[in-house]
């Protein structure tokens, strides 16, 4: 034995403090003998094993491992030997086409025929996820969890698959949940008692454990609609805990991604105060030590306990993704929630396992970790403060250290491993992080296992020498607004006080149009209804007449002569002041959209940030052009290539993205040295007269900015053929847009240049879904895509083209998935989707189903909740002809189309069967079908495994061509030059013989 005992009963002996051996007495003492013990056990890492050679190769080669993890996720959905064999080629071949021999190991005769191949590979992979992953189901897994208890290894069991995208998923893991209860626990009723795992310091405890994801058990959480979210979560996990305790079973609920983290443990905290619950003390909750607030948590969850007093435990682990956390992050500009170095984890791994050991009185400690430092430290400050050794467990994952485990047995600790049950489709995603973490260079058991790290250097104390890194994403480049992060309770309450703000300042009253520095009324007033309930007044506003309209141009006429004087630098400065007094304003701005055109609460806030990146992207991209450059390279002579601005200039918006693409027109027009005319949708005029008052707080010269308000046939076309408007910029449909170009290309009698156009029109924009994608993420990309704002995104997916191997089951996923978003007024933050923009709209959608319904099937179709205002709810048709009315006409709605297509090159060929190549996309893990898309869709900006709206300033610069857009890309390099005009300024640099090229 490696401590000492005295002869008393198992369970008294368990309670008492036990003192360990005086060698064992120090973390590297104890550390080195955990290390140095030996298992039967395969190891990982075993080279004579298949697995152990895939993780050899995989710690050798970066690509090898790349192309490795992302081959065992598409493997489950490859239906026979002939799919797998051409993705192992397409992963692995080198130049010669031949295959790693690695993927020969255990086949017969050492063939490489491409069914031997396939089969052995495929049952290779399975027997590695065995490793992990106890059984299909609970009785299946049964057999291994009796026997990790006759090693006196206690479990914990976990339910794959962490994406769950309908209300039919949802519940159906909440029965799967109770299954495997109620399974294990009528299964536990033939098991002996064991001291060592079934019991603790305070008595017994359930020999059932059984840990669940919170987010399986409803599909919309959405941390927007917290209270919703949280009252939907505890009626679903309320059964779970009620079989609980009528079993005797512990509960203990994981810890998932950040995002939800707070909510977790509201959820937890609120149900462990609940009478039936409250002195029930066989729960738990995850902490993850790698998040920086984790401390914090800590010290929460202890004063929750003392309130509460009846024990329960934490367990406290590192943390499973820390690269979706950090990528995450970086992509939304916020800060970054873990440590980004693994040593500040592990340091404050120990913080957090020192604080709840000082509290073991009020919870219990479990130590999720193979990190031998980080269990030896929690052992030896558990010696030190007098904590019972069955005070605490460890707990690690089922298939993984097994000869760590042995060593903590042998010193009298209880074990109790995670583990997982599911099929192996689900069970990818467990798999690939747990590949990951073990290939890892920072992995302890790579470290541990391989012998290229001294014993001392694993035991050393993580928080010596520890130099604390920043969690600002530390981006390059150009750096996107951050968005509003719901998850934040102080961002969320401000906003949602915003919302309340703004509507009670409704109406807006009236909207005057600006001319010359003066704002101006008309003989004609519109009204605009809020779309939600069609009723609300948000605004009137004057439409303004002819003459108006002409004194507008020829003032920005005026106006333009001094203003393309003023510098280039200046310019950039006003634009940048123009984003700040955006970031002022934002939540009140999104919040008048929520009201003006329906947008849910994220849209709107996406809204406004993209219009602060126009602004900061065009106003440093005109620094680059504002010099020109030098061209030429001969003595005697000087050319410098640079831009001048063209005139006036017409911005005519949509009401879809009614402040972010009437700012980045005006902010283009405006920094490249043009005045402008503002013309704003109809249905946004509210949201384009904010703009109006930011630019006015720059006071910029009379006449540089005009507010011309009113319809588009009157107003907007009196612009387009005003001869004295070089330019024109418009965002809109294709049958306006075309309108536009044409009448422009007419010259008016005075004109004294040919009018350009920048026109940004419609496209019916289709996603692939191969044969080999991940349905998971296809149909979340699609419904987002498709449905998100009442499909009312120029981006926005209409058609779906599938190949049939996926052609069932991806429409039943959709469907049930589709079934469970919310159509709501947007100002309630669980809407997916609001209303459609006005009475106008919402009778020609309906319209396009009824006549859709003629010729396709109608397989899905939202029942209407809102009593009031315009409200389409999704509609999804399947059988469509590719050459159909519902395949070919844009409608700006949330109507989907589902196409069948044989192969990839007939999607190719559908996809690419319109009049529109704006937007496109395509789920597919062959990397030859990728180039292949990549090559073949012809669209403007083409999406690959992701969704298909939300571009990006500078990261997606957007915009189309065939009749999707004529003009360059908007948040990209070649935006700005399309408002100005080229010229090359040459200088003969000789004089009478000499230049200045050739001194010396």
């Amino acid at each position: 034995m490696f401590f000492k005992t005295k002869n008393k009963s198992s369970n008294e002996t368990n309670s008492k403090q036990v003192s360990l051996n005086p060698e064992l007495k120090s973390i590297e003492g104890l550390g080195t003998k955990i290390l140095n013990s030996k298992a039967d056990a395969k190891s990982l890492f075993n080279k004579d094993w298949w697995y152990g050679k895939i993780m050899d190769l995989s710690m050798k080669s970066p690509s090898f491992k790349t192309q490795m993890f992302r081959f065992v996720d598409v493997l489950p959905y490859l239906n026979d030997n002939n799919e797998v064999a051409k993705h192992l080629k397409e992963y692995f071949s080198d130049k010669e086409g031949g295959l790693p021999s690695v993927f020969s190991f255990g086949a017969s005769l050492g063939t490489l025929a491409p069914g031997v191949l396939a089969g052995t590979v495929r049952k290779n992979v399975s027997e590695m996820a065995r490793l992990f992953i106890t059984g299909d189901s609970p009785t299946d897994a049964i057999p291994k969890l009796e026997a990790s208890r006759s090693k006196q290894i206690g479990f914990t069991v976990d339910i794959l698959g962490e994406t769950t995208l309908s209300e039919v998923e949802a519940l159906d893991y909440q029965k799967r949940y109770l299954d495997l209860i109620a399974t294990l626990a009528d299964r536990s009723q033939n098991w002996d008692k064991q001291d060592l795992i079934d019991t603790n310091h305070l008595g017994d405890i359930p020999k059932v454990n059984v840990s669940v994801k919170l987010s399986s058990l409803y599909s919309q959480v959405k941390v927007q609609a917290w209270e919703e979210s949280k009252k939907i979560l505890i009626e679903r996990i309320e059964p779970i805990f009620d079989l609980a305790l009528k079993n005797n079973v512990f509960i203990n609920l994981d810890m998932e991604h950040y995002q939800i983290k707070d909510l977790t443990l509201d959820v937890f905290k609120t149900l462990l105060m609940m009478p039936k619950y409250k002195d029930y003390p066989h729960f738990g909750m995850v902490l993850q030590a790698y998040l920086r607030d984790s401390h914090d948590d800590a010290k929460t969850l202890i004063e929750f306990a003392k309130h509460r007093g009846v024990p329960f435990t934490v367990r406290l682990v590192k943390g499973a993704y820390w690269d979706f956390e950090v990528i995450h992050a970086k992509q939304n500009t916020w800060n970054i929630p873990v440590y980004t170095k693994k040593q500040e984890s592990d340091a404050n791994y120990e913080r957090c396992t020192s604080l709840f050991l000082e509290n073991y009185k009020n919870l219990h400690l479990a130590i999720g970790s193979h990190n031998v430092r980080s269990i030896a430290a929690a052992v030896i400050k558990a010696e030190e403060l007098g904590v019972p050794r069955n005070a605490i467990e460890v707990q690690m994952l089922f298939g993984m250290a097994d000869n760590f485990k042995k060593s903590l047995l042998e010193l009298g600790f209880r074990i109790r491993e995670y583990a997982t049950v599911g099929e192996m489709i689900p069970g990818m995603a467990y798999l690939v992080r747990r590949l990951l973490e073990n290939t890892s260079n920072e992995s302890f058991l790579r470290s541990s296992t391989t012998g290229e790290t001294p014993i001392a250097f694993l035991l050393k104390d993580p928080a010596l020498d520890l130099i604390s890194s920043s969690k600002e994403p530390n981006l390059s480049g150009f750096i996107n607004a951050p968005l509003i992060d719901f998850a934040n309770t102080k961002q969320r309450t401000q906003f949602e006080n915003t919302l309340q703000k703004v509507k009670s300042q409704l109406p807006i009253k009236e909207i005057k149009g600006f001319i010359n520095g003066q704002f101006v009324a008309s003989e004609k007033q519109l009204i605009r209804i809020s779309p939600i309930d069609g009723e609300t007044k948000v605004c009137d506003f004057y439409s303004l007449n002819e003459k108006q309209v002409d004194e507008a141009i020829a003032s920005a006429e005026v106006a333009f002569k001094q203003w393309r004087k003023t510098s280039t630098s200046e310019r950039a400065k006003l634009i940048h002041k123009l984003a700040d007094l955006m970031e002022t304003h934002r939540q009140e701005i999104a919040a008048l959209e929520v009201f003006e055109v329906g947008k849910p609460w994220a849209e709107a806030d996406g809204d406004l940030t993209e219009a602060i990146d126009f602004c900061r992207y065009y106003a440093e991209d005109i620094k680059k052009l504002g010099a020109g450059q030098k061209v030429g390279n001969v003595p005697g002579e000087s050319s410098n290539y640079h831009y001048v601005p063209k005139g006036v200039v017409a911005v005519i918006a949509p009401w879809n993205f009614p402040f972010a693409i009437l700012a980045g027109m005006v902010a283009g027009a405006l920094v490249t040295g043009n005045t402008v005319l503002i013309k704003p949708a109809e249905q946004s005029t509210a949201t384009g007269f904010k703009l109006l008052e930011l630019l006015n707080q720059l006071n910029l010269p009379k006449g540089v900015v005009q507010f011309v308000p009113g319809l588009g046939e009157t107003v907007g076309a009196q612009i387009v053929k005003d001869p004295r408007v070089s330019m024109i910029a418009f965002t809109g449909s294709k049958e306006v847009g075309l309108k536009i170009i044409e009448q422009a290309g007419r010259t008016q009698t005075g004109q004294t240049q040919v009018k350009t156009c920048m026109i940004e029109m419609g496209g019916k924009n289709a996603i692939i879904v191969d044969s080999d994608a991940d349905l998971d993420e296809a149909v979340k990309a699609v419904i987002y895509s498709a449905f998100g704002f009442a499909g009312q995104k120029c981006s926005a997916c209409s058609r779906v083209i599938v190949l049939p191997q996926n052609y069932e089951l991806f429409v039943s996923r959709l469907i049930a998935a589709t079934k469970s978003i919310f159509t709501e007024n947007p100002t309630n933050p669980k809407s997916f989707l609001g209303p459609v923009v006005d009475e106008e709209a919402y009778l020609r959608l309906k319209g396009v189903i009824e006549k859709g319904s003629t010729e396709a099937t109608l397989a899905y179709r939202g029942e209407i909740k809102p009593t009031q205002g315009y409200y389409i709810t999704p509609t999804i048709f399947t059988d469509v002809m590719p050459n159909s009315f519902l395949a070919q006409k844009e409608f700006f709605g949330p109507i989907l189309s589902v196409i069948k297509a044989k192969d990839i090159d007939e999607a190719l060929e559908i996809a690419n069967g319109t009049e529109f190549a704006l937007t496109g996309g395509a789920f597919s893990r062959s990397p030859i079908n990728i180039e292949k898309i990549k090559n073949q869709f012809e669209a403007g900006n083409v999406y690959i495994n992701r969704t298909i709206t939300g571009a990006m300033v500078d990261r997606h610069p957007f915009g189309g061509y065939k009749m999707s857009g004529l003009g360059s890309k908007t948040g990209g390099p070649d935006y700005l030059k399309q408002f100005m005009v080229p010229r090359v300024i040459t200088e003969n640099t000789m004089r009478r013989g000499f230049s200045p090229d050739l001194l010396v």
